[in-house]
């Protein structure tokens, strides 16, 4: 208690010294901008300047400076923060899940299914298309903040802002929380992968990060452009190493559209092979393959290649239920899975079936 009113006396020793340094350089006609620009530069915050100017000419005028934070302007703190969290948010759980499916890609597991594998360009696509939107309107809304607190300091102790930003640490503190047990619970059962440690780092490293910087930012009283460089320029350099990555996973948009088509031609030849069996079973008496695949089409089998629109080739032996199902594919089949009947490689691939059985 003694040292808390020692300190009291201290500060207000303080202020009441720069209170009567103020009246004294006004006394002597030196210009607001010239004190305010001596004052910060002997360590005085622009806060506390900015109260003592207050005070200065309160005393000189007899009367009480009228607030200068309007509705309007708490509305409008209140857009561009609740938009750049919510940019903050959408950016930085996109660049968690992407480093999810890149880890997966990079430490394969005998787990993963053929459907998960085939979900990875179609996850990684939307989260790309998430860091390239969000992150960078992210920043403009950022350098919007900042030049504002610049032309108004009064606004870094808006309890719009104070409120939002101790929001964003209860949230990245439950993550880095979660996280840690999370790795810990793995550590204890024994299933500590090279995959898993590596997704722990990255959840860690993103949300201790977030972290670090909003609360610098809440516990300071004035603009620290240091600090806002280097979380910006850290998160863009982050970012940008995701999406690179991100491209060299899944290709090019024109390789995507490739891959896309093989897939449907894959899908049409699994039809079509149902539909013959289909047929061949169905038929009375003695079986026998159709002649053609015009004998089998319907409104859920299609037997034209998607581009080109020209027929798959169907050729079936003369005698018995084996046949041949061909078709020209622009990629290679990179799909992590065992021997499987549908693999195919770039150009023309055929598939030798049996009608009487299942590939």
């Amino acid at each position: 208690v003694l040292c808390g009113a020692r300190r009291g006396m201290a500060e207000l020793s303080d202020s009441a010294k720069l209170l009567a340094f103020v009246r004294l350089a006004k006394a002597r006609n030196v210009d607001d901008a010239s004190l305010t620009a001596l004052l910060r530069q002997s360590g005085c915050s622009e806060r506390r300047i900015n109260e003592t100017l207050a005070t200065y000419y309160e005393d000189l005028l007899g009367t009480e400076i009228p607030g200068r934070t309007s509705r309007s302007e708490n509305a409008r703190d209140a857009f561009f923060y609740l938009l750049a969290f919510l940019t903050l948010g959408v950016w930085s759980v996109a660049l968690i899940w992407l480093a999810d499916q890149l880890v997966d890609r990079a430490f394969p597991s005998a787990l993963d299914s053929v459907y998960a594998s085939r979900a990875f360009r179609y996850d990684v696509a939307g989260q790309l298309a998430s860091l390239i939107v969000a992150f960078p309107l992210f920043g403009f809304l950022s350098r919007s903040i900042v030049r504002e607190t610049e032309r108004r300091p009064e606004a870094l102790e808006s309890g719009v802002r104070k409120w939002l930003t101790y929001l964003a640490l209860v949230v990245t503190a439950g993550a880095l929380v979660g996280d840690a047990v999370w790795f810990l619970e793995q550590f204890l059962v024994g299933d500590l992968t090279t995959r898993f440690a590596v997704k722990a780092l990255v959840l860690f490293i993103v949300a201790g990060g977030i972290f670090w910087y909003y609360l610098g930012a809440v516990r300071s009283d004035a603009q620290t452009p240091h600090r806002d460089r280097v979380f910006f320029c850290s998160a863009l350099g982050v970012v940008a190493v995701a999406v690179v990555l991100g491209f060299t996973g899944i290709g090019s948009p024109s390789y995507q559209r490739s891959v896309a088509l093989d897939e449907q031609r894959t899908s049409d030849l699994r039809s079509i092979q149902a539909a013959i069996r289909a047929s061949y079973r169905d038929s009375t008496g003695k079986h026998a393959l159709p002649r053609g695949l015009g004998a089998i089409t319907s409104n859920t089998t299609s037997t034209v290649d998607p581009a080109t629109k020209l027929p798959y080739e169907y050729l079936p032996s003369i005698s018995g239920p084996a046949y041949t199902l061909c078709a020209v594919f622009e990629t290679l089949d990179r799909t992590p899975r065992g021997p499987s009947t549908w693999q195919h490689e770039t150009g023309r691939t055929c598939f030798a079936l049996n009608a009487n059985h299942e590939p």
